[in-house]
Parts: structure tokens; sequence; C-alpha cells
């Protein structure tokens, strides 16, 4: 580790408090399920004494990659490289050469948004500024949960969990980045349940040990995994229906899209996990989307921009076949009694826009879906086939589930 120290001279300064209140809201009420929402408050004035300020670097290697440090210029990243080793090392206060109080609370996000790892900081945190003739700063006193110990057993606990999934996914290492991403996207919504008032569940340790969390938990899952595998992910922060909402910004052979674990998990769609078939446990709309379609239902919250999001080229629709620009009643009859004789429960059937959602639509559930199923029952010459739907007008999804019925009312 390098360190370089910067030290201002000591005299009387004016002191600045700026509270910021950077609260991971767990679900209160509607307020649910995200990152951090800042608040400043004007607290006091008065003089003292300037304590000396220290900057750290760490490793080119640790964040030369991170989306957020790269959002920064050349004195906010020695800001954001302090924030980084002094939260890895629980303390306290933290000094930084800056005296915008909202800006190094934001730097501090950003270090937080990079590092899914840091589990034992809350994201809450008092800043306050200093400002003296001789120079700025200001000192960021983190919220820790956890601490010594207990902290060290979290760790270790989070080191096992990782082991296991590496142990288990030594063949996915080397496959394209489109199967990694699908493999993460896959396990996380398997693994993970959703539930609003999960311990931890602004953290990392809520959905990879905890096994529960809500959408924080799932993103910061998603993207720590996916480093793990080598590809590049991030934390994004906006909102959806109005409320705080976190998800996950990739890059896909060279293209970037968006992911949503915690969309794409039907437990937090379904009012009742009950009615959720086995055949419907994991839903695709969220699995690398541009920004065409995620915008449609996500907004972001603007603080960092972010990268042109319009490729289609590895959208899960795309890569399964089932992507329609256009009505094309032959194309779905063709996919529909294919998967059916493959034995497939579910076929999805994504249109590129209203046009082509609706006129299609019209023949899938008035048609195609219902011969599918008495093709189903012919071939294995059984009484009948339950079949059913669902449709999503926003995305422009319809959603076939055939099911086979025996002679006597078993469902296969």
């Amino acid at each position: 580790m390098r360190r370089r120290e910067n030290r201002f001279l000591k005299g009387c300064v004016v002191l600045c408090a700026v509270l910021i209140l950077a609260v991971a809201t767990g679900i209160v009420g509607m307020l649910k399920d995200t990152g951090f929402v800042s608040k400043e408050k004007l607290t006091f004035f008065t003089e003292q004494a300037a304590p000396v300020v220290k900057t750290q670097e760490v490793p080119a290697g640790e964040v030369e990659e991170k989306f957020y440090y790269q959002a920064l210029n050349e004195e906010e990243k020695r800001v954001y490289e302090t924030i980084l080793q002094g939260i890895r090392e629980n303390q306290k206060g933290i000094d930084v050469p800056m005296t915008e109080a909202k800006r190094v609370n934001q730097i501090f996000q950003f270090v937080l948004n990079d590092f899914p790892d840091i589990f034992w900081c809350s994201g809450a945190a008092e800043t306050t500024a200093y400002q003296i003739p001789e120079g700025r700063y200001a000192q960021i006193c983190p919220e820790y949960t956890y601490e010594g110990e207990t902290k060290e057993q979290m760790q270790r606990k989070i080191n096992a969990e990782t082991k296991a999934f590496l142990e288990q996914v030594q063949e996915i290492q080397s496959a394209s980045e489109y199967d990694r991403i699908k493999y993460v996207y896959e396990y996380v919504i398997r693994t993970v349940d959703y539930v609003a008032d999960a311990s931890d569940s602004q953290n990392l340790f809520s959905a990879l040990v905890g096994k529960e969390s809500v959408c924080a938990g799932y993103a910061r899952e998603t993207q720590y995994l996916l480093e793990k595998l080598g590809v590049f992910c991030t934390y994004v922060t906006g909102t959806t229906r109005g409320q705080p909402h976190a998800w996950n910004l990739v890059r896909c052979e060279g293209n970037y899209y968006y992911v949503d674990t915690t969309w794409g998990d039907p437990v937090f769609l379904q009012s009742d996990p009950s009615e959720i078939s086995e055949a419907q446990q994991i839903q695709y709309d969220y699995l690398c989307c541009n920004e065409e379609e995620l915008f449609r239902t996500h907004e972001l919250d603007g603080e960092v921009p972010m990268p042109s999001c319009t490729s289609l080229q590895d959208n899960y629709y795309v890569r399964e076949g089932c992507y329609y620009q256009r009505f094309d009643k032959e194309r779905m009859r063709k996919q529909l009694n294919t998967e059916i004789s493959a034995g497939k429960e579910v076929s999805v059937f994504k249109f590129s826009g209203k046009a082509a959602y609706e006129e299609s639509r019209q023949i899938l559930l008035n048609n195609l879906i219902r011969e599918g199923a008495s093709n189903l029952a012919a071939w294995y010459q059984l009484s009948s086939a339950r079949y059913s739907y669902q449709d999503d007008e926003v995305l422009y999804v319809v959603l076939g589930i055939v099911l086979l019925v025996l002679m006597a009312g078993i469902v296969r």
C-alpha cells in the first residue's frame, strides 16, 4: 500500500457540520427496497483547530475497472481511495481534502456501489466540512453495523459461500460472457427469496449467505458473483413505480445491457408465492435488456451518466429465438409446437413493439396456444391438456403454459 500525506497547517478554522444521512431503506410502507436516500442538514458553525489530513492510495488494479471510480476527476479519485481504505479499516472518522460535504457523501456512495463486498457499512454517514486559510478538508464518519470478531465471522461465511459457488461453476468460468451472465441471473433468483423485512437486506451478506433480501441485496450479489467470473458488472440505482430500486449494468461481448435479478424473481412480482408454478420460477424480461426496454419500467437516478445500452444482440429473447419484430403466425406456431414436443411447459413470445404485440397476442390467445394444447394431448394419446397464459402489455410479452393432463386428471 502506498501512502501520500498532505498536511494542512493548524490554525483557526470555520467548522461547518453537515449531517448526511444515506438511509438504506428496507421497505417502509412502499419505500422499501434500495440503496440510499441522502438528506443534508446544516447543524452549527464554530471554531477549532484543524486535524492533519492524510490521503491514501490503493493499488491501481483494485479500482481501475470500477465504474464509479472512473467517473471521477483526479482530486475526487484521491478522496475515493481514502474513503475506501478508511471503510476497510472501520475508521470512525475519515479525513479527506474536500469541503463540499454533499460531494464527499456522493463519493462515499460510489465506493459502496463499486465494492459489493463491503457489507459492514450501513450506507449512513455524518460529514463535517472545514475551511481554513491554508486549505480545505472534510471528515466523513460512516456508520458501521459490524466490527471486530463479528465482522470477521461474517466475512468467513461469505468466503465459504464464494468458494462453494466457484467450485460448482468451474465449467461455466470458461463459457461466453452471456452464458456466465445468464448463469448468475438464474443462480441468484433460484437461491434468494425476496423478503421485505429481511435482516441486513441492503448488503451482500443478506443475499449470498442469508438467502433472503430485497433489491439491494439481489443487485449486490449479482455484481459480486459476476465480478468473480470476470464479467464487468456495476450497481445501478433509480426508481421503479415511483419507489427507490437497485439493479445492474453489465458488459457482454463489448455491449452494455441492464440486468435486474429482483424483477426476474416471480416471488417479487406475485403477492402470493404459492401461485407460482414450477414452470414460472424465472422471468427473463430483464436479462440483458437494452435501455428502451428498461426505461418502460425503470428510471435512473442520474447521478452518473450511464453508457449507451442500445444493442439487443445478447438479449435473452433474441438469443433464445423467441423475439419477434413483426407478426409471424407460422413462426409462432412452429416455436410453440417445437417447444411442446420437447417437453417444455412454457413458451414465451417477445415482441419489439406494440403493433406486433397486439396483432400476435390475439392469434396466440385465441388460436395457437389452444391448438398447441390439443396437439400435445394427441401426441401422448391423452384425454386433454391444460393450458393458460400470461401477457404483459408494457413489455410486449405473451407467455403460454401448456400442461399434460392424464386420463385420471393428474397434471404432469
